[in-house]
């Protein structure tokens, strides 16, 4: 039979011994830096954003280590391929390292038995559910844990962490995989037929391109940039530590001047300046970049309209719910779309022959060859890794994180459907970052957990299953801290600079791996020294809990009405866009939109907006090339100073400023 070409990603290097120990070498201090700033100092949140500032900072600096080499030593210079390599290696590292992934599962290891009292009676009600070998119960060992002045290193309190930290490490990498799995799958329907535009992965490789007529750094365009962004995180960094300093203000609150009925239901309303949001902006498509801040306006008027209309129900308009909702039907849409490929994949795995061309006996038997590798009708062989391993490892992935909560005393359906809601949500984020690429994503309380109590209600779940869900619902509280969107834009990374996915993927899940145990280790360390950092997670988890086991409900209507209207307008929106070419409306723009954060990131792409219209109406695309290193500069001085100040709290002890303000 024919083969069937699905392109292959170059395969000249990149991922080499000095690389991967270069990029291991530049982990520990940021995944140490990365529990600082989250958790202990509750500053700067590099991992709630799009692309981690200290990545970007540590990228800098082998550039510019790399910039004499390449002067006297070429040679010995290190490529743009093994540049790139040490740089994902420190994305994986960073995103698993995050207070809404690794860290937020740790906060509830030791929570049920430390805060148990005769008043909330948890004793009572989770004890005997908490599954030993995932819990820390021995409260010689959580007491220097919860009260500090303590260490981490004695036999005692490593003999307590060490199965609990080895299992959850063991299950964090498996659904990193398993996200690695679907990754493979979809690659190279999003990376080369679609070709989204993945605007997250422009700097990093604009700062790493090797090109003697056109180098990124000596563009006098983008030092401006890097010079205003970095002068005013200096002149606000000075005056965060020495108040008598002068500010520069970026934030004012039209909110505050609509105090009556019905605009008072606008709630915070900021004109917030920042650069590095502005800059991140510039690459995104007109269109999504109009529908991200005119949405805003429209998330704002439903509160007003609903407030003149008399709708006294709380919540609304109800985001988070509609939220998920048009993330689902994101998911949705690209499923749909990436149909032909996605096919040609499962056919790839399995084979699907036409009845007419095999009697049964034949269909059956060619079936179990694809599966055991004997026949391919697809040319594989320059993916990440075959179509028949991503499908297989992301099916046994799925199983694994399945029986893993199951064993732990969940039903075997809860997890299920726990995790086909998850890796959808991820799924959407994911196509979500390659087409947007936006400085922030999340879903506020609004998770799988709650999609299944809200469905089914709490009545019908058993005590059991609910105790056990409390870590997994730490983790899917936000959303915000999500692996899946890093490793494809790894590979796009890859598919640009010609670097060896085969050997990537390998190096990314070391990393995963590797990232995962130093967050717990810099985690438990920051705790036995300042006591109970991050405990209110916990008890925030558990909290939720308790009330779905006291207080059971009925399934929320409320909540699955506003649900399925946020996955009816992306549904909507997304055929208009199809049927005709005047409409502007963007779907993805309508979640990110009304996720709480963005209040603070609609101003800044409003500018981005306007200044890449002028620069496209009056300049063309040479205008807007010649100004993009500006929009990039902004971008660099604000993570560089940024990274610059962390490292300097870092030294003295003391929290610096943060330079996102949000």
């Amino acid at each position: 039979m024919k083969k069937v070409m699905l392109g292959k990603i170059g395969k000249k290097g990149g991922v080499t011994l000095r690389a991967v120990l270069i990029g291991l070498a530049f982990m520990p201090i940021n995944v140490y830096l990365v529990v600082q700033w989250e958790t202990v100092w509750g500053t700067q949140y590099p991992t709630t954003m799009g692309i981690f500032f200290n990545a970007i900072f540590c990228l800098f600096l082998v550039t510019a280590l790399n910039l004499p080499i390449k002067k006297f030593f070429p040679n010995s210079a290190i490529s743009q391929g093994e540049v790139l390599t040490i740089y994902t290696i420190l994305l994986m590292a960073i995103t698993v390292s995050g207070h809404d992934f690794t860290q937020t599962i740790f906060c509830t290891l030791g929570t049920c038995r430390w805060f148990a009292t005769p008043e909330n009676e948890w004793n009572s009600l989770f004890a005997r559910y908490l599954p030993q070998w995932l819990t820390v119960n021995d409260e010689n060992v959580l007491r220097g844990f919860y009260e500090g002045e303590s260490t981490f290193y004695t036999v005692q309190h490593i003999k307590g962490w060490l199965e609990p930290m080895l299992w959850w490490t063991l299950f964090l990498t498996v659904m990193v995989f398993t996200m690695l799995c679907i990754n493979v799958i979809i690659r190279k329907q999003w990376i080369e037929r679609e070709k989204l535009t993945y605007p997250l992965v422009q700097l990093p490789f604009e700062m790493t391109l090797n090109d003697s007529k056109k180098n990124f750094f000596s563009n006098k365009l983008l030092w401006l940039g890097f010079g205003v962004a970095a002068g005013i995180d200096i002149i606000n960094g000075l005056n965060f530590l020495f108040p008598i300093f002068p500010k520069i203000p970026l934030i004012y609150n039209l909110g505050e001047h609509f105090v009556d009925k019905p605009f008072n239901t606008i709630g915070s309303f900021p004109i917030q300046i920042n650069p590095y949001a502005i800059g991140l902006a510039f690459p995104i498509p007109l269109d999504l970049l109009f529908s991200c801040w005119f949405l805003f306006i429209v998330w704002k008027a439903e509160s007003v309209i609903g407030s003149i209309a008399g709708v006294n129900l709380p919540e609304y308009p109800f985001p988070d719910q509609q939220i998920l909702g048009s993330y689902l039907g994101i998911a949705a849409v690209a499923l749909f779309m990436g149909k032909k490929s996605l096919w040609q994949v499962m056919n790839q795995t399995f084979s699907f022959p036409k009845r007419k061309s095999l009697n049964k006996k034949k269909r059956r038997g060619k079936m179990i060859k694809k599966a055991i590798g004997i026949g391919s009708d697809v040319d594989d062989s320059g993916e990440p890794m075959k179509y028949r391993t991503a499908v297989f490892g992301a099916i046994l992935g799925t199983a694994s994180l399945v029986i893993f909560a199951s064993q732990a005393g969940m039903s075997i359906l809860f997890p299920l459907a726990f995790f086909l809601i998850y890796f959808a949500i991820m799924f959407a984020f994911t196509r979500m970052r390659a087409e947007l690429g936006p400085p922030l994503q999340g879903i506020h309380y609004s998770g799988p957990l709650q999609l299944i109590v809200a469905t089914v209600g709490s009545r019908k779940i058993s005590p059991q299953t609910l105790t056990v869900a409390a870590p997994y619902w730490t983790f899917t509280k936000e959303l915000r801290n999500n692996p899946m969107p890093f490793v494809l834009e790894g590979f796009k990374l890859a598919e640009r600079a010609d670097i060896d996915t085969q050997k990537l993927w390998k190096v990314m899940m070391l990393s995963t791996l590797l990232g995962i145990f130093v967050t717990f280790w810099a985690f438990l360390q920051f705790n036995y020294k300042w006591g109970g950092v991050g405990a209110w997670r916990g008890v925030a988890a558990y909290t939720v809990i308790e009330r779905w086991v006291t207080r059971p409900v009925e399934p929320d209507a409320t909540f699955l009405i506003a649900t399925g209207f946020g996955f009816i307008v992306v549904l909507i929106n997304t055929v208009l866009r199809l049927r005709f070419l005047w409409w502007r409306l963007h779907p993805l723009g309508y979640p990110l939109a009304g996720y709480y954060h963005f209040d603070k990131l609609w101003f800044p792409f409003f500018i981005s907006w306007a200044a890449k219209g002028i620069i496209l109406k009056y300049g063309g695309i040479r205008a807007y090339r010649r100004t993009f290193p500006l929009f990039m500069g902004l971008i660099l001085g604000e993570f560089i100073m940024g990274s610059v100040w962390g490292i300097l709290g870092l030294l003295t002890g003391k929290p610096t400023y943060a330079f996102k303000n949000w």
